[in-house]
């Protein structure tokens, strides 16, 4: 139980310390660059920008709603991972895989609450420049929270379909066998 414990904020601490010093050096640096620069030419870009909305922009200078609703959701987590490990749950098939990506969810949340309280902003730098290269549409501006939270949702979402189809296995294996009726004449016998 304290294994899983550690190792969750181990991951947390991990993330959360690549996310804040990442957004650091790029808040140091790019302005110096003319505020960009093109990493892989038209696939990734490092453009620094200031975000004071949630994703793509949405709730622009809601700070404080941001920041109550962001802390609810990670208080939340934060109870739905301790009763998992109080129940055992992480003992199970996959449980360790949720953990993880539980784990990536909360410090990509951890890292965007303490730019908005501490600066009413996020800092983000990473550019995907390939999508206007092949879909001619700007894409949002992220970081590196950013880019665990996505990765976390995305790894929870292949666990739920791979629990939904592991459940379903499982009852159609418990399932008793139809027995014929003894009523019904058997293969190769007649009436």
């Amino acid at each position: 139980m304290t294994v899983v414990i550690l190792v969750d904020l181990l991951i947390v601490a991990v993330l959360v310390a690549a996310d804040l010093v990442s957004k650091y050096y790029a808040a140091s640096l790019l302005p110096a660059h003319g505020g960009s620069y093109e990493a892989i030419k038209n696939v990734l870009t490092f453009r620094y920008s200031e975000n004071t909305g949630a994703a793509f922009g949405i709730f622009e200078n809601s700070r404080v709603f941001l920041c109550v609703f962001v802390a609810v959701v990670l208080l939340a987590l934060i109870g739905f991972m301790a009763y998992h490990i109080a129940k055992n749950k992480h003992k199970e098939k996959g449980g360790m895989f949720l953990h993880v990506a539980l784990s990536m969810i909360l410090a990509g949340g951890i890292g965007n609450l303490v730019d908005r309280i501490a600066l009413g902003y996020v800092r983000d730098f990473i550019e995907y420049t390939i999508v206007y290269t092949l879909f001619k549409k700007d894409f949002a501006i992220c970081n590196l929270a950013d880019v665990f939270l996505t990765v976390g949702v995305i790894l929870i979402a292949g666990y739920l379909i791979w629990s939904l189809f592991n459940d379903n296995k499982k009852e159609k294996e418990t399932q008793p066998v139809s027995e014929p009726n003894a009523d019904q004449p058997k293969d190769g016998e007649q009436n």
